[in-house]
């Protein structure tokens, strides 16, 4: 097992188009490759497919989406749900 390409890692957030986004993940992809490392794919892609990547990183969004309306609504419900007043 390799070393961890931390130092060759590009950063690829959503304040970037999603061609460059693509083209930083599939780099990153490479990287880790060649480091001899697995793409740690419970938290990655291990694909260098840009429509599988553009996917990846929609169904990301998605699910920021849903956590962001659930701690909401949590943080909105009245404290006392559970007893009967």
């Amino acid at each position: 097992m390799g070393h961890w390409p931390k130092d060759k890692m590009l950063r690829h957030g959503p304040d970037l188009p999603m061609e460059e986004r693509i083209r930083r993940y599939q780099h990153n992809v490479r990287a880790i490759r060649e480091a001899g490392c697995k793409v740690p794919t419970p938290a990655m892609v291990d694909s260098l497919d840009p429509a599988e990547i553009e996917l990846w990183f929609a169904d990301g969004a998605f699910t920021i989406q849903r956590l962001d309306n659930a701690i909401k609504l949590q943080a909105n419900a009245p404290e006392d749900l559970d007893q009967d007043s």
